[in-house]
């Protein structure tokens, strides 16, 4: 059952509404969500930016061409570790 929602009022200063206004936006959330999830213990994390996402792709996609050159070269899976090791060191960055 989804619980009811109740509205209530803050006072911050100027420079504390900045903060929240600028934290929320980095990280892609409303401000009530942000503080809800304050609330919660969770500490949101600032989305990455799209340019992130982009070469994240070109990655992938390096990734997926040296898998397909490793049936003439083997040693090409060794850069194909050196990239899964990469993304798993960045994930677990993201989750600490």
């Amino acid at each position: 059952m989804k619980e009811e929602k109740v509205r209530i009022r803050v006072r911050l200063t100027e420079e504390e509404k900045e903060k929240l206004e600028r934290n929320s936006a980095l990280c892609g959330l409303t401000q009530s969500e942000y503080v809800r999830q304050l609330c919660r213990g969770i500490h949101p994390k600032p989305k990455p930016p799209d340019v992130f996402w982009e070469l994240m792709e070109e990655l992938y996609e390096a990734h997926s061409d040296l898998k397909e050159c490793a049936k003439y070269e083997p040693s090409a899976l060794n850069l194909c570790a050196e990239i899964e090791q990469l993304v798993l060191d960045r994930d677990e960055q993201n989750k600490s």
